[in-house]
């Protein structure tokens, strides 16, 4: 095992190295509220070696089965980046995971994704952007994987969470359309017609390789972050991303992380 985490350690180094850099260097925007799309997130490397070595798929469970069933079967599923979990497997899978696990849960990577999320994390708080870049967080990443008949409604998300990251794990352009949507409300009649029903899609994140997006948590009077997927029609494949997402509370995220980078917060 010593090997292993010894190649944990180094690819945590590099790969933390880069998303760094990544996030840095994407344009914030605020319309239809702030959020940041990021391309090119992991090493090209790692990341094509993290869609090779996805965790099989009897290691997932069932997530909100009673939302997401079709016909018998998930719709959504998901995988914990927990030690225990990434236990299950061995070797330069389990090695991988970790580092992926403990990248996305470093305090860097938390310090270069509210850097530029600070103008709704400002709005949200009611202070100031230089300092709400500095607010704590607690993260948690996970594996997610969707098929066909899945869907989530527009909501801005529980204020329990600070900030909300998707990072797609597409192998390749087809996906592109699988995106998660940001919406505002309308009272169009056209837009009470269709799904999502009194809402208006304002703009898609790209469901592209190794891109990722992040938005800072608002649920206002003045300005929610809604966000949803209508659903998924066809043969849309499976939608596998990491959902990492930021928490005012310690309790809510992952124990493993919390402990390793968190405990004397």
């Amino acid at each position: 095992m010593e090997i292993y985490d010894g190649q944990r350690h180094e690819l945590t180094r590099r790969t933390l190295e880069h998303m760094v850099r990544a996030v840095s260097a994407a344009t914030a925007e605020r319309h239809p509220f702030p959020h940041v799309i990021i391309d090119g997130l992991f090493p090209f490397e790692i990341y094509r070696e993290m869609l090779v070595l996805l965790p099989p798929r009897p290691l997932y469970e069932a997530f909100q089965y009673e939302k997401n069933a079709r016909g018998g079967q998930s719709t959504r599923e998901r995988f914990q980046l927990t030690n225990a979990s990434i236990d299950r497997m061995s070797g330069r899978q389990r090695s991988l995971w970790l580092a992926v696990r403990d990248t996305l849960g470093s305090p860097a990577f938390r310090a270069a994704v509210f850097q530029q999320l600070r103008s709704g994390l400002a709005i949200r708080f009611g202070i100031a952007e230089d300092k709400a870049a500095g607010t704590p967080g607690y993260p948690l990443p996970e594996l997610f994987r969707e098929t066909s008949g899945y869907s989530i409604k527009p909501h801005p998300d529980t204020r329990k969470k600070l900030v909300t990251m998707q990072i797609a794990l597409a192998s390749d352009r087809t996906q592109e359309h699988l995106g998660t949507q940001f919406f505002r409300r309308s009272l169009n009649p056209a837009h009470m017609l269709r799904e999502p029903r009194g809402f208006e899609v304002v703009k898609q994140a790209p469901f592209l390789p190794n891109t990722g997006y992040a938005f800072s948590v608002i649920n206002n009077l003045r300005l929610k972050s809604w966000h949803g997927r209508t659903t998924l029609v066809g043969n849309t494949g499976i939608r596998n991303s990491i959902l990492n997402i930021w928490y005012a509370s310690a309790e809510d995220a992952n124990p493993d992380l919390v402990k390793e980078y968190y405990r004397a917060a």
